[in-house]
């Protein structure tokens, strides 16, 4: 009876910490962005990215910059300071599905219809999202990181904005 009892409240507490596709929609706060790559992490905005995710019921924004970018010394940017918004900055969006709950969360498939870097478009991003009080963590297997071209899993820590 016991062996019953606690395999029932182990199955309670892991639907409990369950992501709902609920859960993920709003706007989030970037708090770290992590590039992890041969066992190295990097920071590939920084360690103090600035920028945000929106999650609808269909659709994904996502928007971080570098907090360390310097301001450029006009409105219209010279080409070197465009080259540097470019390599300093990531931003996309597009619309998702949500796929099976796995011990590294719900998994969240965008595919990219418009972004910052034409490269991005008609591309799939898959992330595995965990909710954790009004955290958000955002696991993505290996992508190509649009501001390096390295190949990276990338981690980004989240906190609810709204």
């Amino acid at each position: 009876m016991n062996k019953l009892l606690l395999a029932t409240v182990t199955i309670v507490l892991l639907t409990q910490q369950a992501t709902t596709k609920d859960q993920i929609i709003g706007t989030w706060k970037v708090v770290s962005l992590k590039g992890l790559t041969a066992g190295l992490v990097k920071y590939p905005l920084g360690e103090q990215p600035e920028g945000y995710v929106t999650v609808t019921a269909t659709r994904m924004w996502l928007l971080f910059v570098d907090s360390r970018r310097p301001v450029p010394t006009s409105a219209a940017l010279t080409d070197a300071e465009a080259i540097a918004a470019m390599k300093t900055s990531v931003a996309w969006t597009g619309q998702y599905t949500i796929g099976e709950q796995s011990q590294d969360g719900l998994k969240a498939t965008a595919r990219v219809d418009t972004a910052s870097s034409p490269a991005l478009p008609g591309t799939d991003r898959v992330y595995f999202m965990k909710i954790e009080g009004n955290k958000l963590t955002m696991k993505s297997p290996g992508v190509i990181e649009p501001m390096t071209g390295v190949t990276s899993a990338l981690v980004i820590e989240l906190v609810k904005a709204d």
